[in-house]
């Protein structure tokens, strides 16, 4: 059988593979090497072949690299693998590779011989710097969004703190016109009144929320350890009257020590029994508090009797003051369950709630047992 075909097709595949190759001695002369390298590095096979040696092709920090730890690791050991070194061309041109060599003993001329393959990995490398530089880029993003953030809740801080004087004066005002009589049920001026008065109630209550928002911060918290029952308990106490006016019953169970911040967790469980307290229905309020736990985290149930909600609306509920209901309807203004949602997540939880119309409603969160 003719074996030249195979020959030509092994030195073909040889000369022509998407891998450079090169061989050398112990010396590092180069006694053989591919037309992919040749390509890559830009030199003739004659400018190479016995004339210049593998440290030739190297930096001054490769070929440092090259004599105090590739060739004794190949003389001692007969291999290395997956060595990223520059490799230099014509003009001081750089290769950017990856070498795998292995050293061969049996020769025609009884002398070692170290085979060389090359895989260029100036792509890789060119997509390693854009990733460097969209990580910087998006480094650089949140630093620059976390300082907006950080300005935009000092002015809602500021602004809901400067309007409250004025509007505690429209309404020191109106209480001084009413009492002398500027305000008469005979005329336009109660109809004033009222507007005036409801807008001014409205917007307290607005400036007020938007103050307890600004507050929540979630920088540099240290969390201690505390009793989820004992503050559901407090937060209970501070809706006495909301709890007495509405006749309703609030059933709180064991419920379980996390680690977290006090004075947050108050908040959300305010928000969340008050607005079972808000949404309901005819029948007073019936509200249950639960608990059950898992290896990592613990899961809170508060369950109302309320008028609750098309399930669709579940996620708006908690985006930033979206409501259900007009003001007039219910009043609030929608910056509440943002507050929790808030609050959770700095504490490393979750919430969500599932309910129907007519069915009350059922608003679940989880708390980390510890945090990392």
């Amino acid at each position: 059988m003719d074996k030249q075909p195979f020959s030509e097709d092994a030195e073909d595949l040889y000369q022509n593979a998407p891998f450079g190759y090169l061989s050398m001695h112990t010396d590092g002369s180069i006694i053989n090497i591919n037309n992919t390298l040749l390509e890559w590095l830009n030199y003739e096979r004659s400018e190479i072949l016995f004339k210049k040696k593998f440290q030739d092709l190297l930096s001054i920090g490769g070929k440092i690299y090259f004599e105090t730890h590739i060739m004794p690791l190949l003389q001692m050991q007969g291999d290395v693998h997956e060595i990223n070194i520059d490799i230099k061309g014509r003009n001081d041109s750089k290769l950017p590779a990856l070498i795998n060599a292995r050293r061969i003993e049996n020769t025609p001329h009884n002398k070692p011989v170290y085979r060389f393959s090359v895989l260029n990995i100036t792509q890789r490398k060119q997509y390693e710097l854009e990733l460097m530089i969209a990580k910087k880029k998006a480094e650089e993003t949140v630093q620059r969004l976390q300082q907006i953030n950080k300005e935009l809740e000092q002015f809602a801080y500021t602004a809901s703190h400067d309007l409250q004087a004025p509007l505690n004066s429209i309404s020191m005002l109106l209480a001084m016109m009413k009492r002398k009589g500027y305000f008469t049920s005979d005329s336009d001026g109660e109809t004033y009144y009222s507007l005036i008065e409801n807008n001014t109630s409205r917007m307290k209550l607005m400036i007020k929320d938007l103050l307890d928002y600004s507050k929540i911060d979630g920088a540099d918290k240290t969390f201690e350890e505390i009793c989820l029952k004992e503050v559901c308990n407090s937060a209970v106490s501070i809706l006495h009257y909301e709890i007495d006016s509405s006749k309703a019953v609030i059933s709180v169970s064991d419920l379980p020590k996390i680690l977290g911040d006090r004075i947050q967790l108050m908040r959300l469980f305010q928000n969340l029994l008050g607005n079972a307290i808000k949404y309901r229905s005819a029948a007073p309020p019936e509200i249950t508090v639960g608990s059950t736990e898992t290896e990592n985290e613990v899961q809170i149930s508060i369950k109302d009797n309320g008028i609750g909600f098309d399930q669709k609306y579940a996620q708006k509920i908690f985006e930033f003051m979206k409501r259900l209901h007009s003001h007039d309807s219910i009043p609030g203004t929608g910056i509440g369950l943002a507050a929790c949602s808030r609050i959770v997540e700095i504490h490393g939880g979750k919430i969500w709630a599932k309910s129907e119309p007519g069915k009350g409603s059922v608003f679940y969160f989880t708390l980390p047992k510890s945090r990392s």
